[in-house]
């Protein structure tokens, strides 16, 4: 059982959970570098927003480990926390590897307490070609058939192949949850700048670990493969991590196939790199959908305020599910998220030893 201390690495507001991020960087011995990334809004009681990159080890290492919180911003508190904790567990780090943390990839969605962006864009969804035709859904009309009475959530969360095709991302209705854009979003663009600072293709390896929240059983944290299976990037992931990866090309997994997603991005930069999303559940599909449908409605309504009792009552709810403020939640949490980066570091030493013999 983990002590109260070091389960205070949780927060599921963004100020505090920065704050906490910050102070365990500051304080670490490995860590080399740390860039702040103003956001061009703030938040809601009118903070200052930032995405914060800290790079741990030598950031010239051969093997890269990139660990991503908040892209759906109100999920940023899950990854902060194992962020937070790995800075304090970790003295110090293989000659060969470097982990970069990026901290609150969405910071508007973590301080406003919503999964998309200051655009309504569920950024992972956000990741296609916008030069070229976009990817045609059927989410939009499910969305609608919800707001029109015609089906409800309980049924979506019951029919799996209905809960797909509304997740999936759509592109015609920004209203609508899973609105993948019209152009690459400010955390897209991010994302490009830090890919180009680390050159993939310069490295022998680079594992990529994003943490989300809110699909499948109750603290548990599944890892999700979206390389097509038979790939290098799929054989190394079950290299890395074993048994418990899902994939859901073979529908094994909590999450059905989707357009635009993060993955495919960096899938793009080469045959080295590996990446792994860590899902953790928290309270099943049906209250998620509830809580998700209650925040959509508060966005179409314009601008918010935060001192309404009807929207904190919306806010603290999105924040209950996606990082539940419960001890044994975050225990299990915490141990999925050790063991997780254990297995990467494990598997890049393993890796170097292998191709050096």
């Amino acid at each position: 059982m983990y002590a109260d201390a070091v389960l205070s690495v949780f927060s599921q507001r963004y100020s505090s959970a920065r704050d906490k991020f910050i102070n365990n960087v500051e304080t670490s011995s490995i860590i080399e570098r740390l860039t702040h990334h103003p956001h061009p809004l703030k938040g809601p009681k009118n903070e200052k927003l930032f995405c914060d990159i800290a790079w741990a080890g030598n950031p010239k290492a051969e093997n890269i480990i990139v660990l991503i919180s908040g892209l759906h911003g109100v999920e940023g508190g899950v990854g902060s926390a194992i962020q937070a904790d790995f800075v304090t567990r970790y003295r110090r780090l293989p000659p060969d590897v470097c982990v970069i943390l990026v901290h609150a990839i969405n910071p508007w969605g973590f301080a406003w307490a919503s999964r998309g962006d200051d655009q309504g864009i569920d950024l992972n969804r956000n990741f296609v070609d916008f030069e070229s035709e976009l990817p045609a859904s059927k989410g939009a009309e499910i969305w609608k058939e919800l707001e029109q009475g015609k089906t409800d959530i309980h049924t979506v969360a019951q029919d799996r192949e209905k809960f797909d095709l509304l997740s999936e991302g759509q592109y015609e209705q920004p209203s609508a949850p899973y609105y993948g854009g019209k152009e690459p979003s400010w955390s897209r663009q991010l994302i490009e700048q830090l890919v180009a600072q680390i050159k993939p293709a310069k490295r022998k390896q680079v594992i990529v670990i994003d943490i989300h929240s809110g699909l499948g059983p109750y603290g548990f944290g599944e890892l999700i493969c979206e390389h097509d299976v038979g790939s290098q990037g799929h054989q190394y992931a079950v290299e890395l991590f074993g048994a418990t990866v899902t994939e859901p090309s073979l529908g094994t997994s909590s999450s059905g196939l989707k357009f635009g997603l993060h993955d495919y991005y960096w899938h793009k930069q080469g045959d080295n790199i590996c990446f792994i999303t860590l899902e953790f559940g928290t309270f099943g599909t049906q209250q998620m959908l509830q809580v998700l449908s209650d925040d959509q409605k508060l966005q179409q309504k314009g601008k918010i305020d935060w001192s309404d009792d009807a929207t904190m009552e919306v806010k603290h709810a999105m924040q209950d599910f996606f990082c539940p403020d419960q001890k044994q939640w975050q225990e299990l949490v915490l141990f999925r998220g050790r063991q997780v980066i254990e297995m990467a570091l494990d598997g890049l030493t393993e890796h170097a030893n292998h191709n050096a013999r």
